[in-house]
């Protein structure tokens, strides 16, 4: 006996393990700006120095002293330093499933209730989109996390019961 096929439920968005499944609520460009970018121009910056200090003084032929600009690559090296810290490497991947809220550096993936989430609000830096979870407690990762939004995130939080969260 031959079964109708469209008889059958499409079962193929439903999780195998009764939960709902997880989505991505920041870009898929994250790991580019929270890895790559970060590596790649220190791994440049820290060879420069590197250069610089290993050059013997004789053989640098400059306006000035050799160890002026000695210190300027040093302190410019310190500074990008800096500057990847408190831009860039904050970025986190946040996922959700409705639930709970599952945030990684790449490392590490912590969960967080919904529950736990005060706002959600967004800015600009650098020229990029910048959305923020707050927290009512500081959590592994602090008490604010900040991460490329999706497209989709404004939506996303609207249609799952948190667009009130936004505070934008």
């Amino acid at each position: 006996m031959a079964t109708n096929t469209t008889d059958l439920p499409d079962t193929s968005a439903m999780p195998s393990n009764g939960a709902s499944r997880s989505i991505s609520l920041s870009t898929n460009g994250t790991l580019f700006w929270r890895i790559f970018v970060p590596v790649f121009s220190t791994v440049i910056v820290t060879g420069f120095l590197v250069a610089m200090l290993a050059i013997p003084e004789e053989e640098l032929y400059l306006p000035f002293s050799a160890l002026k600009a000695r210190l300027g690559i040093a302190v410019i090296w310190m500074l990008w330093v800096f500057f990847m810290y408190r831009t860039l490497w904050r970025l986190k991947r946040v996922d959700s499933d409705g639930a709970h809220l599952f945030v990684t550096d790449y490392w590490t993936t912590v969960r967080y209730p919904w529950t736990e989430v005060t706002q959600c609000s967004e800015s600009t830096h650098l020229g990029r989109r910048i959305a923020h979870i707050h927290l009512k407690a500081p959590g592994r990762f602090g008490q604010k996390i900040s991460f490329l939004p999706a497209s989709h995130y404004r939506e996303w939080l609207n249609e799952h019961g948190f667009g009130n969260l936004h505070a934008n």
